[in-house]
């Protein structure tokens, strides 16, 4: 299967964020849809299959820990790249009846993306869009089971883009039992990082680095990362804890949680008020900056003192 055959996912929607679970043009998708995917469901429940076989021991012994157990992503992302590389010829039926019927209906202009948002509101998912179903991969990857599929209706899905850095908060609260903060140790990258989560048996870490959540902080204006530097602040020594360590890896801390709240606030408006090319270094420039954090952060665990 050649890869250009997908490439009607490269190109979005000026208002559509990445991986955001919003069909584009949804008359024409659902046309295709049910044209081409709805008459063959087994057969593409079969290829999906038959991928998981295929990918899950690698999968397994590269990741190693409880997989599947929050590797949703991780499974989706190998999928689609092998999905690219099947052949009919070499598959047995029905499974190369599955992807015929894929291939033809990407070839007339079927839509499939691979989208994050928040599933029943319980938790945060990456699935596949096809034109107007929601396809997940890794359902066993949050219950405990043999690798399956579900198809549905991506209207039947209730599957539903964050709004807010307030409602990401909650919801990786929620789903990791993760204690979520406002991120006032470092001002500077607080307009793309306004957030830092401790999660139970993990270490600390700097939030979000999604690409969704990045683009989500832009079109807001940084109002959602403004609005989320004023949730309940870290105790004075966690504070110390997360400072101390960022200071020796380098990193220019705020001496206090108000005074990294007050810095952190007004380096939003100064994103929000930046040029086209000056906000993009000062993403980039966010981005990898985050990156040697969370190495730095590593160190942490929920012993942490507690807020």
């Amino acid at each position: 299967m050649n890869t250009a055959t997908l490439s009607p996912a490269d190109v979005l929607p000026a208002d559509l964020l990445p991986e955001e679970p919003r069909i584009d043009d949804a008359p024409r998708q659902q046309m295709l849809t049910e044209r081409f995917l709805l008459p063959a469901l087994p057969e593409l429940r079969a290829l999906l299959l038959h991928l998981r076989a295929q990918l899950d021991p690698a999968l397994a012994e590269r990741i190693g820990g409880d997989y599947p157990r929050g590797r949703c992503r991780d499974i989706a992302v190998a999928l689609e790249r092998a999905l690219l590389e099947l052949a009919p010829a070499r598959l047995p039926e029905p499974v190369a009846a599955g992807l015929v019927a894929f291939a033809r209906f990407v070839e007339q202009g079927g839509n499939v993306r691979l989208v994050w948002g928040a599933l029943r509101g319980q938790g945060l998912r990456h699935v596949f869009l096809f034109g107007t179903l929601c396809v997940d991969v890794a359902p066993d990857s949050v219950v405990s089971g043999p690798p399956h599929v579900t198809v549905v209706p991506l209207a039947q899905a209730r599957l539903t883009p964050v709004h807010n850095h307030r409602q990401y908060a909650l919801l990786m609260a929620s789903q990791f039992d993760a204690r979520v903060y406002p991120n006032h140790v470092l001002p500077a990258l607080a307009p793309h990082v306004p957030l830092l989560m401790l999660v139970p048996g993990g270490s600390a870490r700097l939030e979000a680095r999604a690409p969704y959540m990045l683009a989500l902080a832009r079109r807001s204006g940084f109002t959602s990362s403004f609005d989320a530097l004023h949730m309940k602040a870290m105790s004075h020594a966690m504070f110390n804890v997360v400072a101390n360590t960022l200071a020796a890896a380098g990193f220019d801390v705020a001496d206090s949680a108000g005074e990294g709240k007050a810095a952190a606030l007004e380096a939003c408006r100064q994103a929000r008020d930046a040029r086209p090319r000056a906000a993009q270094a000062q993403e980039e420039a966010a981005i990898a900056a985050l990156k040697k954090a969370n190495r730095a952060l590593q160190i942490l665990t929920v012993s942490a003192p507690r807020a």
